[in-house]
């Protein structure tokens, strides 16, 4: 089951171990560490060779240079969440059907969706510490965040409309009803994939 927004965020301790409890695609080769406010925003997603988050944040001593680690900054994280850094940064390269997913998606990006993400962007530079390029940043961190803002329920209901595309919606549904299916939490009453097909509403 898709986790509720309402409900309490579970302890920080064990936000890994409900994260695989809940949706048993993750892979169990990810570090995990909390780190209360170590950086402004909710987690990050360290790949193997990756030194840095943002100036200042380096990789943590825990998570091997080799490997992969889940680092989280905010209490208030969600399984979800975790599943959805996950996804938008290791499955869309090593799962097939997230990977078609993922360049569909990419592929169908218009010219207004590019602008909301200069306006991230800039967000991004004056209350994150962003130094990277547009383009670095866009295919590292921008575009994976918008690919999985509405399926994993990172952005507001009511903003979901005016930032996706009627067949983005369709698509991305359908991407995570795989993900349900997969992690063996299929819920025919959830408010993702109702339908074998879903259709955006």
């Amino acid at each position: 089951m898709a986790d509720d927004p309402a409900a309490p965020p579970p302890s920080p301790e064990t936000l890994m171990d409900q994260a695989r409890a809940q949706y048993p695609i993750l892979p169990p080769d990810i570090g995990y560490k909390y780190s209360a406010g170590r950086a402004p925003f909710m987690l990050e997603h360290w790949g193997p060779g990756m030194a840095e988050s943002i100036p200042g944040v380096g990789r943590p001593e825990e998570f091997p240079p080799d490997k992969f680690g889940i680092e989280v900054y905010d209490p208030k994280t969600r399984p979800i969440d975790i599943l959805g850094d996950v996804v938008s940064h290791r499955l869309i390269n090593s799962d097939p059907k997230i990977k078609e997913a993922y360049s569909s998606f990419k592929n169908s990006f218009e010219p207004w969706q590019e602008d909301i993400l200069r306006e991230q962007y800039e967000h991004a530079q004056k209350n994150e510490g962003e130094t990277r390029s547009f383009e670095q940043w866009k295919e590292v961190t921008g575009v994976p965040a918008y690919f999985r803002g509405y399926p994993f329920q990172q952005w507001p209901e009511d903003a979901i409309k005016e930032m996706y595309t009627p067949q983005q919606l369709q698509r991305l549904d359908e991407m995570m009803s795989y993900l349900l299916v997969v992690s063996r939490h299929w819920n025919p009453g959830s408010s993702h994939g109702a339908q074998p097909n879903p259709r955006a509403s």
